[in-house]
């Protein structure tokens, strides 16, 4: 079946008028009635808080912060979003920004790492949270990416930037491959050292640990390097330790795809703070092409995982219009059509993730003599 008919399918099966009455108890209201119309005819362009101003007029408000690209270098950009957050005691405003010249969205203004720490609350780490500690539910939870990984390597040295809680070294077998991780964050790197030892995980930058040169045969970035202000020098770096024939896996939020231009600011992949850059197919291939790796795969992420975004994006879009209590009422009569509308949005529109092998080609290419 073509896109064509795949979009017409999810028209005839999604287009719903869904209509009842809720009152809430914390107050007597008179009853209202919703009506939620799911269309997959088209896809729209990502909703946003549209700018006013001219470029020029937002770069000189007060308080504004100007970026250069980080994957070609140049400063036009649009702005395309703004949303703001509240946390640290004070609401922040945040933009995103696509270069005119590559495509590439950056967040602006970029915190520093400990300007960062209060938005990573201990739910951020997940459904198993930071006491999770069984390694079969460890093993199942990291499946996917470890699955994935072995489609291409079967043992050797692994680095995972960015390893969080460890969970996914964890779930590697340790007879087949020697594991280690980089963690800049003090609370998840603390548990990863205790599980697998603190000499095989720094708590730092991945620049800055001045790891040795050709120690690895696969670098992983799981969800990630969307958080990295600098992700050309860091794919530099991971090119100057991976041995010849080395690959570099990526797993991150898809900017193209039907979930993030459908919610927009609403979107689970968004992230605000913590996404620093938001990527497509084209400006990823562009960013590990230009570092010396060629593309082996990139795919969609597709199943539980897609379908979590779905349900988190769709939950932040109605509490946000109808308040928590009428928002989750909406939630679960819409509930039932979840998983068709992910299955076709997926499909037409591409998953709300991207995974990506890319080995390594040319170390001279990335930037460094051997």
């Amino acid at each position: 079946m073509q896109g064509e008919d795949l979009a017409k399918a999810g028209e005839m099966l999604l287009t719903r008028d869904v209509s009842f009455r809720c009152a809430t108890n914390e107050e007597m209201i008179p009853e209202q009635t919703f009506l939620i119309r799911y269309n997959f005819g088209a896809f729209p362009k990502m909703t946003a808080h549209k700018y006013e101003n001219s470029l020029e007029e937002q770069s000189a408000t007060p308080g504004a912060q100007r970026l250069t690209c980080p994957l070609c270098g140049l400063l036009d950009a649009q702005g395309i979003l703004e949303k703001k957050i509240d946390g640290a005691g004070a609401t922040v405003r945040f933009r995103l920004w696509r270069c005119v010249a590559c495509g590439l969205v950056r967040t602006e203004p970029q915190l520093t790492p400990k300007e960062l720490e209060p938005y990573y609350a201990e739910e951020y780490w997940g459904e198993g949270g930071i006491e999770a500690t069984d390694e079969n539910w460890i093993r199942r939870d990291q499946r996917h990416r470890t699955g994935f990984l072995q489609r291409f390597r079967s043992e050797g040295s692994v680095l995972d930037v960015g390893c969080g809680l460890g969970f996914f070294l964890r779930a590697l077998d340790p007879k087949r491959w020697d594991r280690y991780g980089i963690e800049p964050m003090p609370v998840p790197y603390r548990e990863a050292a205790r599980a697998l030892g603190s000499e095989r995980v720094h708590n730092g930058e991945l620049i800055a640990a001045r790891l040795p040169s050709t120690k690895f045969d696969a670098i992983t970035f799981w969800d990630s390097l969307e958080h990295l202000p600098n992700p050309h020098a860091v794919l530099q770096e991971a090119a100057r330790l991976l041995r010849p024939g080395g690959i570099v896996v990526v797993g991150l939020p898809n900017f193209g795809s039907y979930q993030a231009r459908h919610f927009g600011e609403d979107w689970f992949g968004l992230s605000l703070p913590h996404h620093l850059c938001h990527y497509t197919r084209e400006t990823l291939t562009r960013l590990v092409e230009t570092c010396g790796f060629r593309v082996r795969v990139m795919e969609d992420r597709s199943g539980p995982e897609n379908y979590h975004s779905l349900k988190h994006s769709l939950l932040n879009r109605l509490t946000r219009r109808h308040g928590r209590s009428g928002g989750r009422m909406i939630y679960y009569v819409v509930k039932p059509f979840l998983h068709p509308w992910e299955w076709i949005s997926t499909r037409v529109g591409g998953g709300s993730s991207l995974q990506v092998c890319a080995e390594l080609v040319s170390p001279g290419s990335a930037g460094f003599s051997s």
